[in-house]
C-alpha cells in the first residue's frame, strides 16, 4: 500500500490541485482518493487510471454540489538537464502560455483527453479507464481536440505552430 502511495501522490496531487486550484481542498480529496482507493482492496492492474478516475470523480462531485463545474489546465512538472539559453525560455515560455490560453477554449471532454494522453503521458487504455469511456472516444476526443487546438493556435497567435508540435504525438 505504500507503495501505491509514494508511486502515485504526486500525480493525483497535481491532478487535483490543477482542476480546483486550492490547496486545502486538493489534500482532503487527495485523502479522499487514496482511502476510498484502499476500501476496495483488490487486486488492480492499472492503479494510476484508478487513482484519477476516483480524484477526477471526487473534484466533478464537489463541483457539481458547489455548480462550479471549471477545468484549469496544467503543466507536467519537467526537469531538463541540459541547461536552455534565455532567448529559448523566453520562446518556449510565450508558446506554452499560448498553448494553455487554447487548451481553455477546446470542450472539457477533449481537454481532459489532451491533457491525460499528453502532460500526464497516459496510454489510451489508461485514459480510457480514468475517464470511463471506450478507447475509441478517447482516440476521437484526442483527435478533435488536438484540430481544435490546431485552429486556435494558427488562427492568430504567432508561435501556434510551434506550440501544436509539442501535442503531436503518435497513438
Amino acid at each position: 500500500m505504500d507503495r501505491i502511495y509514494n508511486e502515485h501522490y504526486a500525480l493525483i496531487f497535481k491532478y487535483i490541485l490543477y482542476l480546483t486550484a486550492d490547496k486545502e481542498l486538493t489534500h482532503d480529496l487527495l485523502q479522499e482518493t487514496f482511502y476510498r482507493f484502499y476500501k476496495n482492496t483488490r487486486q488492480v492492474q492499472q492503479e494510476k487510471a484508478l487513482l484519477v478516475k476516483i480524484a477526477r470523480n471526487l473534484v466533478y462531485d464537489y463541483f457539481r454540489k458547489k455548480r462550479l463545474l471549471s477545468f484549469i489546465p496544467y503543466q507536467k512538472d519537467t526537469r531538463i538537464d541540459d541547461k536552455p539559453l534565455p532567448e529559448e525560455i523566453v520562446e518556449r515560455g510565450e508558446e506554452i502560455v499560448a498553448l494553455y490560453k487554447a487548451l481553455q477554449q477546446i470542450k472539457l471532454s477533449y481537454r481532459e483527453t489532451i491533457v491525460l494522453r499528453y502532460i500526464e503521458e497516459f496510454s489510451v487504455k489508461e485514459v480510457a479507464t480514468a475517464l470511463n469511456c471506450s478507447e475509441i472516444q478517447v482516440k476521437n476526443n484526442t483527435a478533435r481536440g488536438l484540430k481544435a487546438l490546431r485552429a486556435l493556435l494558427e488562427g492568430g497567435e504567432s508561435g501556434g505552430k510551434t506550440a501544436t508540435r509539442t501535442f503531436q504525438h503518435s497513438d
